[in-house]
Parts: structure tokens; sequence; C-alpha cells
């Protein structure tokens, strides 16, 4: 039973990282209740920038004249956005940003993260890292609705302000949990033949968070940008294979992890 029980959880912090950690939305039918109301207190782009990759997002664009800058600049020459007429430089820029109908994530985080809580809520008795790595999804799996509801509340910069804060302490809440569980399980296994499956599941670990964030300022910026969207699915690809190489190699280790697990819960009886 106890087998049963630890195969379940390794399985549930397995499938709960790649949740997480992967993106896929698709747009629905549905629409948000009320327009997104754009603000002249800032750029279009930032505005359009934090609403697209938050929830999704469409855009309309305008020329702005910039004779003034590209003559200070030397005449130098501009991006494929910039047109000149009349003696006149314009620049393409955003113009008005409008709510796209809501997405929905196929690897849905909250899916994610109540796998991560009940694998390290199954894990507690063996050491305390693992209750800090439940404190810490509980976190991020209340900062995810919480991010995912302030369109239904909130409108406008404020929304782009608050979203934009709140993700990225939904970032550092991934960042931590997967830290904690990881570092759990690796203490599970301090045995001198486990040394190279520590050492390799903590460099890919560390690769897989910094992809995470590099994703993260891609589909950012990306919104429109198509190339860097693309560049993103490759990054994309490379995350996926690098979490699949972590659990690899604690599957290595797996019998260490496993007689750790039921040592831990015949010293609790």
């Amino acid at each position: 039973m106890s087998n049963l029980k630890f195969r379940l959880f390794f399985i549930f912090l397995a499938v709960g990282f790649i949740f997480v950690a992967l993106d896929v939305d698709i747009k629905t039918n549905i629409k948000y209740p009320h327009p997104y109301d754009n603000s002249d207190s800032v750029i279009g782009e930032f505005q359009y920038y934090n609403i697209a990759s938050n929830y999704g997002a469409k855009c309309t664009y305008k020329f702005i004249d910039t004779s003034d800058s590209t003559e200070d600049m030397n005449n130098n020459n501009t991006i494929s956005t910039t047109k000149k007429t009349a003696g006149q430089t314009q620049t393409k820029v955003i113009d008005k940003v409008f709510f796209d109908n809501i997405h929905i994530d196929i690897f849905n985080d909250i899916i994610g993260f109540l796998l991560i809580l009940t694998a390290c809520f199954g894990f507690r008795k063996i050491n305390k890292v693992f209750s800090f790595g439940f404190f810490s999804a509980f976190c991020g799996l209340l900062l995810h609705i919480i991010v995912t509801l302030l369109p239904f509340f909130f409108n406008g910069l404020f929304l782009c302000n608050i979203s934009m804060v709140l993700g990225i302490a939904y970032l550092g809440s991934i960042i931590l949990t997967t830290f904690l569980f990881s570092k759990g399980l690796f203490l599970m296994c301090p045995d001198v033949c486990c040394r190279d499956e520590r050492k390799w599941g903590k460099i890919s670990w560390f690769i897989s968070m910094v992809l995470q964030i590099l994703l993260t300022f891609i589909f950012w910026i990306g919104s429109d940008f198509g190339a860097l969207k693309s560049l993103g699915y490759m990054i994309e690809g490379l995350l996926v294979i690098d979490i699949i190489v972590f659990w690899l190699i604690l599957k290595r280790a797996y019998i260490y992890l496993e007689r750790s697990y039921i040592d831990a819960l015949s010293g609790g009886k």
C-alpha cells in the first residue's frame, strides 16, 4: 500500500510540474462582461502586452509623426513599422486594445498546483521541505485564481498594473514551489550512489526555471511579434524535454526515494 501511495504522489509531482510550467491556450466563444477601458496615461504597447499575455487581446494601430526624433538620429534607417511621407517620418504604434474572447489553458495550472499540493501533503512526514512546498503551492494556486478573475472586477490601467505585479509574483511561486519539492526529493536520496542523480537533477531543474523565465518574457513581448512567438514555441519544446529529463534522472533513484518514504512512515508510527 505504501509503495502504491508513493508511486501515486511521484506521478502527481511529475504531472503537476508539467502543468504549471506549460501554457497551451485555446480561445472560447465566451466574452468578458465589459470591453477593455483604454488609458491615455501609458502607451498602447504596455497595455496590449499585459492584457494579451494574461487574458488574450486584439488591437488596432495608428501612425504617429516622429520626424523630429528621426532627424536627431541623423536620419538613420528605421524599422519596417516606419514610413516616410511628404518629408515626414511616421511610426506604427498600437492605438486601441480590446479584450479577446476568454482563453482556457489546456494544461491548467490549477490542476497542476492541486496535484503538487496533494503530493507535498503526502510527503510531509519525510522532511519539512515538503510542508513549505505545500504552502508555496497553495499560494501559487490562490495567485492563479486571483489573476484569472481580475478582468471581471477591474479594468484599464489598474488591471494592467496589478496583473503584471501579481503575474511576477505568480511566476515566483512556480519557481519556489518546484524548487522546494525538488529539494525535498533530493533530500530523500542522500546516499553516495545517488550523487550523480542529485547533481544532474539540480542542473536540469535550474535549466527549466531559466527557460520558464525566458518564456514569460518572450511571450509578453511576443504578443505583437509573430517571430518571437515562434521562438517561444521552440523554447517551450525544449522546456518539455528538460522536464522529462528531470524526471528520468529522478526515476534512476526511484528505489531510494521509495525506501525513504516507507522508512519515514514506519518511523512515524
